[in-house]
């Protein structure tokens, strides 16, 4: 079960969404597309949608009938840059929590992310079994080696899922042998993997 879907097609404003949600510690799937984020709804379960409504490949009104009568969201707050009076009643009275016009004081990173908490509370505490990667580099890995981990900035990449850069290693169930140790460097606050493998 994941936290937070947020469905929003414009790249800027669901990145910032994405990190100030997966930086306060919810786990959270962010969505360009209605079709994306039909088939993660599919997939998992979540505690609140963030929805945009002018999206490109179908009508965010269509997913949002699609959530709620489905019945897997508790929580719909519709996020928009249309400021309708009436648009934000009708989806009120349709059942979403909140109408948040983009570009608004309750837009604002910290009157955002305090309208999710006050629905949803304080994000679970998730820890991925293994330990941090930067310990696992530390002590196992070459420095020459490390450079694979990293960008080109040097620093880790970010998570293409949450957008975190917390990782751990985690490691295979299958017998190890060392030095051969098998695993994965997967993101500590969704478990998405890096996309390189440990071993």
């Amino acid at each position: 079960m994941k936290d937070i879907l947020i469905v929003e097609d414009g790249a800027q404003e669901r990145e910032r969404l994405a990190k100030l949600l997966s930086e306060a510690g919810y786990a959270v799937h962010a969505s360009a597309t209605v079709a994306d984020a039909e088939r993660a709804v599919q997939m998992e379960s979540f505690r609140i949608a963030i929805l945009d409504i002018g999206l490109s490949d179908k009508s965010g009104s269509y997913l949002f009938n699609l959530v709620r009568r489905g019945g897997r969201i508790a929580y719909v707050i519709i996020f928009t840059g249309n400021p309708s009076v009436h648009l934000k009643q009708r989806f009120l009275d349709e059942g979403a929590v909140d109408y948040i016009v983009k570009g608004s004081p309750q837009a604002q990173n910290e009157a955002f992310l305090a309208r999710v908490s006050d629905l949803i509370g304080a994000p679970e505490k998730r820890t991925a079994n293994g330990i941090p990667l930067e310990e696992f580099l530390t002590r196992f890995v070459e420095d020459s080696s490390r450079k694979l981990f990293l960008d080109l900035e040097n620093n880790y990449p970010p998570c293409k899922e949450c957008r975190s850069q917390d990782y751990v290693v985690v490691f295979s169930h299958k017998t190890q042998v060392p030095p051969e140790v098998m695993g994965r460097v997967v993101c500590a606050a969704c478990g998405k993997p890096m996309d390189l493998e440990v071993g």
